[in-house]
């Protein structure tokens, strides 16, 4: 599995209306789902958990897609 593909099993887990089939990588998460600010707060702490990466608020801004938060977590795994 693929750190995409956990990152969007997170994002199942916390949105579960969310396919994950149906949801492209490279494009901003919210121009392609309805996710309200706290179910995203909600998914980048289960990814800071789960990777054990820190995402400082400075960050956030540029963390859209799931390819970002992928590329993200491979950067700054510990």
């Amino acid at each position: 599995m693929t750190t995409a593909d956990e990152i969007l099993a997170l994002l199942h887990h916390i949105a579960p209306d969310v396919d994950p089939a149906t949801v492209d990588r490279a494009r901003p998460l919210p121009d392609q789902l309805d996710l309200d600010s706290m179910d995203y707060q909600n998914l980048l702490a289960a990814i800071s958990t789960r990777f054990a990466v820190p995402i400082p608020e400075a960050d956030v801004r540029a963390l859209r897609s799931i390819a970002d938060l992928a590329s993200y977590v491979e950067t700054h795994a510990r």
